[in-house]
């Protein structure tokens, strides 16, 4: 395993490069049990259309600072096996990597084949030759670790200079062997299902005038496909017609309704599929001869979906589990190196990297516990006072620690909490980072930059401890959509409005749901209908645009699709762009103590009666902005990120696209999914399945650019509280402290009943202590 190695090796390394007389003759950490670094054999282009891609797209395969890590998943055919395999990668590095300082290092399956030096200029190809044997059928995975040092600068800020692109429609694997299986296997689909950028396309063919039975039953098969294909970038289209390039026409109906899409009868009911491999393009057809046989086969495909184990090596089902995120029970414990987290030492200045996990749908977020990092790290000596490290949970620091002393540490079993209220049901991502100046980055010279003696180390026996916690449904909540659930209610299915039964509303529709159906590993029964519910009672998810139905968004769920435009409004990013349209680099600011950025601060008053009035100025707004906090969670004042249960939302003119879960009575929620320009629809549901955009939903309303930024999120002032699981006395006691916890006012109105009481009963008791 790469990080049993890279652990063990590392920790010798960094406690013999402390030692003063180490320091100056050490070569570097051994990374992993070397091989003989392979050179480019040589640069060539290969056909596009007989490479197998990674599971990635442009933005996975975009390396930046000094190092990264990545693990990507792929799939095997059995037929491949037999012969001989070797990896391809085009990429291109940035101008300000040294190429005598930089490599990329490529294992798979864990096993190191081999090592790249990084060299700028234009794109250029590189080839790895494959062992034999090293490969299994399905998934395997192949992970690169990757090293970039700047040529002459050795501040922070440089490390964002440091970049390499891998291409991802020039890159991955090749065979001496094609692919002669089966074509009725399924993963031969699977392997030629994804088009260059790693979207799994699916094209469900339904007749003209389908009736909502039809398009029910292909959105099931769409879910359970996402399942069973892993296909965590889903993009649905609806038509009668079949596709072109890399993905799936989805045929789902009794023999007769699929003779009339595609001309041929089915020679039995059941699963079929037809692959061409040259293209890429592939047909799957659920047939029966009559309905009630079309709904079992279609369930047992859905149970095999939701069953099968996946094929493929130990280190591809881990690549899998951990780009989907390994979900985490209540009171369970898992090592960083489990989680994803390559564990290595670094000698650079900027350290970054991260973990992701998932929750389940059903937890309770709220800070009534603290899940706890156990860490186990190492610094070098000689780093400058303000050096150390922060950690970040979704965003928010949860802790920081100083690593500027004379001489060299240890962090050993270091408990940091997490408090519940950081995490969120579904998708998690906890980040490291550290800064690690040293005086002599002052001076910069050759032997600086050259030295590779590590100054940190995360071990990957740091451990992630989640506690129990409070396991109840509740909303509005869009983090229990991204999920997996809209509705709580299993019993029925969940009515599913588009507008207007338009194709490109069903395609955005059927998306959404398959990426649902992917987080949870649950397909969602829906009911699809275009008539809008003529009460508000049940659960609902709708579907269309901005025009389509304001109406009924404004009178149902108080939300006015209108937009006032505003040039003052900020994105949640707070992102901008040059008025040129030309990118702009902007370095990160340095971090304060608390992980905060740095604000440049003016010169001071020189005075000491304006000392102590800026003093007192400063001591009155920390004040004042605390009593404001505490005044909003007690619900005294108005917060404008809260919106009440009777407040209107008002879009904002920014705002392309709207993500919405409101109540509209005392049990129900109802979720809508809003574009502004239906043109837009199928590109804006694109970026809202990426993985950093749909695991950032939640609260009430989420208002978004076209692209995936966030202009706007408004959290719900009220929740409703959904049973998932049978009552009992522990669950019940955390969901008690959950909801006090996350209701202010009422644990304050609480506690003073309690000490009323307490007051009563004692005197009583004292009273009557007298009497006698």
């Amino acid at each position: 395993m790469i990080r049993q190695h890279l652990s063990s090796l590392a920790t010798v390394g960094l406690l013999f490069a402390a030692s003063p007389s180490a320091a100056s003759t050490s070569a570097g950490f051994v990374l992993a049990p070397q091989v003989k670094v392979e050179t480019e054999a040589k640069e060539y282009f290969q056909d596009e259309g007989q490479i197998r891609r990674l599971i990635a797209d442009k933005q996975d395969l975009f390396f930046t600072g000094e190092t990264a890590n990545r693990e990507y998943p792929f799939v095997v055919l059995p037929s491949e096996m037999t012969g001989s395999a070797k990896l391809i990668l085009t990429l291109q590095t940035a101008i300000s990597v040294a190429p005598e300082r930089s490599a990329m290092r490529i294992f798979v399956n864990d096993r190191d084949i081999g090592s790249v030096n990084l060299k700028s200029g234009d794109a250029h190809q590189v080839e790895l030759e494959l062992p034999k044997g090293l490969l299994q059928p399905g998934y395997n995975a192949v992970t690169v670790l990757m090293d970039q040092s700047h040529r002459v600068d050795c501040s922070v800020e440089a490390t964002y200079e440091l970049w390499t692109q891998i291409d991802p429609a020039r890159s991955g694997f090749v065979f001496t062997r094609n692919a002669k299986d089966d074509p009725s296997d399924v993963s031969t689909l699977l392997a030629y299902s994804r088009d260059v950028n790693g979207h799994a396309a699916i094209n469900g063919l339904i007749p003209r005038g389908a009736a909502g039975e039809d398009i029910d039953r292909t959105f099931a098969v769409v879910q359970a496909l996402s399942i069973l294909g892993h296909f965590d970038r889903p993009v649905v289209t609806v038509g009668s017609s079949a596709g072109s390039g890399p993905g799936i026409d989805l045929v789902v109906g009794t023999f007769g309704t699929v003779r009339d899409l595609i001309g041929v009868v089915p020679q039995q009911s059941g699963v079929e599929f037809d692959i061409d491999p040259a293209t890429g393009r592939s047909r799957m057809v659920v047939a029966a001869r009559t309905a009630d046989e079309l709904v079992s086969t279609i369930r047992d495909f859905t149970l095999r979906a939701q069953t099968e184990v996946t094929d493929g090596s130990p280190q591809g089902r881990r690549a899998l589990g951990n780009r989907r995120g390994r979900l985490l029970e209540s009171g369970s414990a898992n090592t960083l190196a489990e989680l994803g987290f390559v564990a290595r030492p670094f000698a650079g200045r900027h350290f970054q990297q991260a973990i992701a996990f998932s929750l389940p749908a059903d937890f309770y977020p709220g800070d009534y516990g603290a899940a706890n990092l156990k860490l186990n790290a190492e610094y070098a000596a000689g780093l400058s006072p303000t050096a150390q490290m922060v950690i970040r949970a979704n965003g928010d620091t949860v802790a920081n620690i100083r690593l500027g002393e004379a001489r060299s540490g240890r962090i050993d079993g270091q408990v940091l909490p997490i408090p519940l209220d950081k995490l969120r049901p579904g998708y998690n991502v906890i980040e490291f980072e550290a800064e690690l100046h040293a005086a002599s980055d002052m001076v910069c010279d050759p032997s600086t930059l050259g030295n590779t003696t590590a100054r940190f180390f995360i071990k990957g026996d740091s451990t992630l401890n989640i506690p129990a916690f409070a396991q109840i449904g509740h909303a509005p909540d869009l983090a229990v959509v991204s999920a997996g659930k809209a509705d709580f209610d299993d019993d029925a299915a969940m009515p599913l409005y588009v507008e207007n039964m338009d194709n490109a509303v069903l395609g955005a529709a059927g998306t959404f749901l398959a990426k649902m159906a992917y987080v949870s590993r649950e397909v969602s029964p829906v009911s699809v209908t275009s008539g809008w519910p003529l009460d508000r009672q049940g659960s609902l998810l709708a579907f269309g645009t901005f025009s389509g139905f304001s109406g009924q968004l404004q009178s149902d769920l108080g939300i006015n699709l209108n937009p006032i435009a505003s040039d003052l409004s900020l994105s949640i990013d707070q992102t901008s762009a040059d008025p040129s349209g030309a990118p702009v680099e902007v370095a990160a600011p340095a971090l304060s103590v608390d992980g905060t950025p740095v604000t440049v601060d003016e010169p001071g008053p020189t005075s000491l009666v304006a000392r102590l009035r800026e003093g007192t100025n400063n001591l009155y707004d920390g004040i004042s902005t605390r009593i404001r906090i505490q005044a909003a969670q007690l619900g005294l004042v108005e917060d404008s990120n809260v919106l009440s249960a009777d407040a209107v939302y008002q879009v904002s003119g920014e705002a392309d696209m709207l993500v919405a879960q409101r109540l509209v009575n005392d049990r129900d929620a109802w979720t809508v999914v809003a574009v502004r320009d239906p043109a837009l629809l199928s590109d804006g549901l694109r970026s809202l399945v990426e993985a950093d955009v749909w695991g950032r939903l939640g609260g009430s309303v989420n208002a978004l650019k076209g692209d995936g930024t966030f202009v706007e999120r408004k959290m719900a002032a009220h929740e409703r509280l959904y049973e998932t699981k049978p009552l009992s006395l522990q669950n019940g006691r955390l969901i008690v402290a959950g909801w006090f916890s996350n209701n202010a006012r009422e644990f304050t109105i609480a506690q003073i009943l309690a000490a009323i009481l307490l007051g009563a009963s004692t005197f009583v008791v004292l009273r009557q202590g007298r009497k006698s």
